[in-house]
């Protein structure tokens, strides 16, 4: 097959990060609202992990980003309880630490899931309207596990009838803040884990499949949407033989930080030695004032955390809906399609 000049395919790629995917998802919606269109109807791969997997699956859906916004808006507090009351907020905080240090993980899954079986209903990863890849991990054999729609290019079936509730719960399975989610007799944990940032998940299944001499698509471009990431370093007089009590957060969110941005390093600087050759754009993370830190995290999930991570999408959303960059992406309709 002799890949037309002008067929370029298109990857949507969005962080993990727990409730800060209201940030990632008010950007999404601004965008929609700048170009009237609906980023389903313009990407041909969407990947996402954690809460980015999430917002994946509902954009493949169809469910516009402002749907997707409004429910980590409206609904977020039900997936990690937290009190409105500031002093009554700061022992409830230590004894979720509590738990997630001695007992279980910090929340129960079943609030997702009833928002994810209110969203998605029986919808499996076959009935997509987009290619997907959806990382998690697979504690079984101990390997990354990328969930992906069951395109013919690659001969994929094992994915076909898997219902996307399922997958969301495995991709978000956030260590000591989630239960490991079970499907099938086996276990998986978070995407984040090993691909905060999915975009080489995207790249790779591109080059592989779709992308270069004889196969349909000439070149590729990749739009990533970054999650908040908070201020991570230490004084130097720091305390340097910890337990996981003085890790705390630290020990997952430095993870799935220092995954994202290498990510984003390497494919920023690797980008222009590709063959064949495309590009990538990422939308980067606001920078926090001191009142932010603190105030957002990705369990924290009371009022004015909300409006904040909400402001602070939407800030960036008007502003990436005015990049050149961007608008490029909606220069015309995807061309894969998944179910005509």
């Amino acid at each position: 097959m002799q890949p037309n000049d002008n067929n370029v395919f298109k990857i949507l790629t969005i962080d993990g990060g727990g409730i800060k995917g209201l940030y990632s998802a008010s950007i999404l919606a601004r965008i929609e609202e700048k170009t009237g269109k609906k980023i389903g109807d313009y990407f041909d791969m969407i990947c996402g992990t954690s809460t980015g997997g999430l917002i994946a699956l509902a954009l493949s859906n169809r469910i516009s980003a402002q749907e997707i916004a409004d429910m980590y808006l409206n609904k977020g507090r039900e997936i990690f309880p937290i009190s409105e009351n500031k002093s009554f907020r700061y022992f409830q905080r230590k004894w979720q630490f509590f738990k997630q240090l001695l007992w279980r993980g910090k929340f129960s899954a079943e609030p997702l899931r009833k928002i994810l079986e209110e969203m998605f209903g029986e919808t499996t990863m076959g009935e997509a309207k987009n290619l997907l890849c959806i990382p998690s991990y697979n504690l079984i054999n101990g390997m990354p596990r990328v969930f992906k729609f069951p395109h013919k290019e690659g001969n994929f079936f094992m994915d076909k009838d898997i219902q996307m509730v399922d997958v969301a719960l495995a991709t978000s399975a956030a260590p000591t803040y989630l239960p490991i989610h079970e499907h099938k007799n086996i276990l998986y944990a978070d995407g984040g884990l090993w691909a905060n940032n999915p975009s080489l998940c995207g790249l790779l299944e591109a080059l592989k499949f779709f992308v270069g001499p004889q196969k349909q698509f000439a070149t590729f471009k990749i739009l990533s949407v970054s999650s908040v990431t908070q201020p991570s370093g230490w004084a130097s007089t720091s305390k340097r033989n910890r337990s996981f009590r003085h890790w705390g957060n630290k020990l997952f969110q430095a993870s799935m930080d220092g995954q994202a941005y290498f990510n984003d390093f390497f494919l920023s600087n690797i980008i222009e030695h590709i063959e064949p050759s495309g590009t990538y754009y990422r939308i980067p993370a606001p920078q926090l004032s001191k009142e932010h830190i603190g105030m957002i995290d990705m369990d924290i999930a009371h009022s004015s955390a909300l409006k904040t991570l909400k402001g602070m999408g939407d800030q960036a959303g008007y502003h990436s809906a005015v990049q050149p960059e961007v608008l490029s992406f909606f220069d015309q309709v995807k061309t894969y399609n998944t179910n005509p």
